[in-house]
């Protein structure tokens, strides 16, 4: 790939993202996108009746849910590959120059960018409804720690989504996720949890997206593993996933991309159909 080739690259993957996310902004999505805010914002009103906001547990659960929305990339990235592998979608775009090159950023971009609006929205439902009493300035440092966030968790979801070729595939990867993304601290203090979970958590970025957003809108302590914030630790582990994520990627996406066939979209389709008892 010449340097010519990268402006041409990156068109078409912005292209791709607008498509993605044109029927979520603009379509029924923006529904989906409601009821997944709502419930959070409800539990922040309704928990936040006590003498300091701050430690109440809606407010912490409302600032933790803030920065632990961007780590459910994971399976918005694995889902979307995966109907789009089932769709004949990634077989298409391996025959095209830089197909997968394209598809790959073209996707990151789309779910990162819905990630962010989805976090935005909880944000700006937490305020309007004073759920989570913060300035201006807490607001502005929140910003860019909800898309380190979601960029950090990213890579996990084209791991995860290179493994789903079938329909109890899927259902293993959501089954294996879904534990590891709702108890990572946010909906609860990691310290409920046995030590040898709480091992688990530390070294993943499901913790820590929450641990970073509770420091800048909760500003209290009670729910974090030694009763204290690290957030040049927990950014500086954030940007290891993502930045050794995304190195890895490329040769993930490679590795996927190489199996997509007519035979093999054929025969997975059919075990999809027989597995559904169609």
């Amino acid at each position: 790939m010449s340097m010519h080739t990268l402006p041409a690259i990156l068109r078409a993957a912005i292209r791709q993202a607008a498509g993605d996310l044109r029927p979520s902004i603009l379509g029924t999505g923006i529904f989906s996108l409601l009821i997944a805010v709502l419930p959070v914002i409800v539990v922040g009103m309704l928990g936040s009746d006590s003498g300091n906001a701050g430690t109440a547990f809606g407010p912490m659960l409302v600032a933790g849910s803030i920065g632990a929305f961007g780590c459910f990339i994971v399976l918005q990235i694995a889902g979307e590959m995966y109907t789009d592998r089932v769709g004949g979608a990634l077989l298409r775009v391996r025959i095209l120059p830089h197909g997968s090159l394209v598809w790959a950023i073209g996707k990151t971009i789309s779910t990162i960018t819905m990630s962010v609006i989805i976090q935005g929205a909880v944000l700006i439902g937490a305020v309007l409804t004073r759920s989570l009493p913060v300035s201006a300035p807490q607001i502005l440092i929140c910003l860019p720690l909800i898309v380190l966030s979601a960029v950090a968790a990213a890579p996990l979801g084209f791991l995860m989504g290179s493994m789903t070729r079938g329909l109890y595939s899927v259902m293993i990867t959501y089954l294996a996720a879904l534990p590891l993304l709702l108890t990572g601290g946010s909906f609860f203090p990691l310290d409920w949890l046995p030590r040898w979970a709480q091992a688990i958590q530390l070294v993943l970025p499901t913790y820590w997206a929450g641990h970073l957003t509770r420091w800048a809108l909760a500003g209290d302590p009670a729910w974090e593993v030694g009763g204290v914030f690290n957030p040049v630790m927990a950014i500086g582990i954030l940007v290891a996933w993502a930045v050794v994520g995304f190195a890895m990627v490329p040769e993930v996406i490679r590795r996927s991309f190489r199996k997509e066939s007519i035979g093999a979209l054929s025969r997975m389709q059919s075990t999809i159909r027989s597995q559904s008892g169609l």
